[in-house]
């Protein structure tokens, strides 16, 4: 697990971000997407793309909720970052995990959705 400022992350959601997943056709697929739209938005790992995704996760933290679910589990908050990329505009929802829904706990990034603007 990394400590992030105000969040937490597992190391091996990189993997998923950058386009290292190979567990089957779909995740295989969506990971790929995610590096290349990653890449538009000027996050990339070979430019210190982690820590770039990093300061986005924290000021994610400080954004506008979009939208929010409750399961026996928790509660995941997301957040939109919007980003200005090199070679396209877009955002990226963050999805913020707090394990037993307590929203005074340090959340856990669990899955990003990198979005393109026309």
């Amino acid at each position: 697990m990394i400590q992030g400022n105000g969040f937490t992350i597992k190391e091996g959601k990189f993997n998923y971000f950058f386009g290292r997943v190979t567990s089957n056709p779909h995740n295989q697929q969506r990971s790929l997407q995610n590096l290349q739209d990653l890449k538009k938005l000027g996050v990339d790992e070979l430019t210190d793309g982690q820590q770039r995704l990093m300061q986005i996760f924290q000021d994610g933290l400080n954004c506008p909720e979009a939208s929010r679910k409750t399961t026996d589990y928790g509660t995941t908050i997301i957040r939109v970052v919007e980003i200005n990329g090199t070679e396209a505009k877009g955002a990226i929802e963050i999805s913020y995990f707090y394990l037993g829904s307590n929203l005074s706990a340090t959340p856990e990034v669990v899955s990003i959705i990198p979005k393109i603007y026309l």
